[in-house]
């Protein structure tokens, strides 16, 4: 958005506000629906501000939905692993099925289709994860067009996470790849303990 509109956009409460008292001194009958409507606006955009201003948060320069779509790429990845586990099991299954006799070789081997045609989801729900990834961020370019475009948020509409509570606490899931504690680092914290 261009700094003129986003500066016009800022300003447009005020400039709302102002209007709205210059016509209440007003003496005219009519000027009463104006107000109203008026009013209306100038409580939407602040309802608004504050909404977006909610989104923004505490999170100073970090993307809005960058966990949930590292989440989402970690699922693509981490059913891509499983996938490739099932096929290099099911070409074991196919080697060990060559040397048997022909009845349990044809059932290994329509077994071994079976999960060939299975795997298939892994593709398919990558694909779709994908499109869902773009969405995202496609949804987090806009949001953050928006509060630029509303400026900073009023304090009142910085909300602190809730802290999970008891049992909510471990029900995070698994943690992504690049935030995983690696053995070598457990070691080196239990031997800095003593």
């Amino acid at each position: 958005m261009e700094p003129a509109k986003i500066s016009r956009l800022q300003d447009s409460h005020g400039f709302l506000d102002r209007v709205i008292g210059e016509l209440r001194s007003v003496q005219s009958p009519q000027k009463d629906t104006l107000v109203a409507v008026l009013q209306y606006l100038s409580d939407h955009i602040r309802t608004t501000r504050s909404e977006i201003g909610a989104l923004r948060g505490d999170q100073a320069g970090q993307q809005l939905f960058g966990s949930t779509a590292d989440e989402l790429e970690e699922i693509v990845t981490e059913t891509g692993r499983a996938a490739n586990r099932i096929m290099d099991a099911a070409e074991a299954v196919e080697r060990v099925a060559a040397t048997l006799d022909a009845a349990p070789q044809n059932a290994l081997v329509d077994a071994v289709t079976n999960i060939y045609v299975a795997t298939s989801f892994q593709d398919i729900t990558g694909q779709r994860i994908t499109k869902v990834v773009r969405a995202l961020q496609d949804i987090e370019t806009k949001l953050t067009s928006l509060m630029d475009a509303f400026g900073p948020p009023e304090a009142s509409a910085i909300a602190a996470p809730a802290e999970a509570e008891g049992d909510e606490r471990l029900l995070n899931g698994p943690q992504l790849e690049k935030n995983v504690s690696r053995q070598t680092d457990i070691d080196a914290l239990f031997e800095s303990l003593g």
